[in-house]
């Protein structure tokens, strides 16, 4: 407590000295905040991802023992994976594996990974029983979308806005600070042929006939 006490009273006693000192702590704040170097959107590595399959009809028991545990023997093959941090966790008819890459993954490191993962996870799932429909790898949680263009008309075809779509496509890639690029909602163009059959039978003609033509 004499010690406290001690402390405060000399720093009364020699108060400009106190302030002298915080004003340059003050300034040398104000120089280093001016100077230092700042990232509007800085980088920043996410190392998860997600492994989805799907088997209707199947039991928690049969996904264990069919899916679940060949997967993970599988993405453990990986030696980028870190094995503490990857959990499973499994339903009826469905497994999820959470997949973590080790610290020292980043960068070019990590899309030549997931590239070489999910061409490898594709190629495995010929190995699952046939009744897995669905194998899906999901990495892209750290993307971020920063402009969405909408392109609609009522005067043009959907055929005719996949054409300009297309276009747009072309001409955003050649932007070197433009990444991915996803369309969604384009329609497919359908023709829908309703046929008499009194008037096929009256010619002989059968509707696989028609379809073929």
């Amino acid at each position: 407590m004499k010690k406290k006490c001690n402390i405060v009273e000399w720093a009364m006693h020699y108060r400009q000295i106190v302030i002298l000192i915080t004003s340059v702590l003050v300034a040398f704040g104000v120089f280093a905040l001016a100077r230092m170097n700042k990232n509007e959107f800085p980088d920043f590595t996410v190392r998860q991802g997600v492994v989805v399959a799907a088997y209707p009809g199947a039991t928690v028991s049969e996904m264990e023992k069919q899916v679940t545990k060949p997967l993970e023997n599988y993405i453990f093959t990986y030696k980028e994976v870190k094995k503490a941090k990857t959990k499973s966790y499994t339903q009826d008819g469905l497994t999820i594996v959470q997949v973590e890459l080790n610290d020292d993954i980043d960068g070019a490191d990590k899309e030549n990974f997931w590239s070489r993962f999910k061409l490898g996870v594709q190629q495995f799932k010929s190995s699952l029983p046939s009744g897995v429909l669905a194998l899906q790898v999901q990495d892209d949680f750290g993307d971020a979308s920063s402009l969405l263009v909408t392109m609609e008309s009522n005067e043009k075809t959907y055929r005719e806005l996949n054409n300009y779509m297309d276009d747009l496509k072309e001409r955003l890639r050649n932007i070197e600070s433009v990444g991915r690029l996803n369309v969604y909602g384009g329609q497919q163009e359908q023709i829908s042929v309703y046929v008499d059959t009194r008037k096929l039978a009256q010619y002989g003609i059968g509707q696989s006939l028609v379809s073929s033509a």
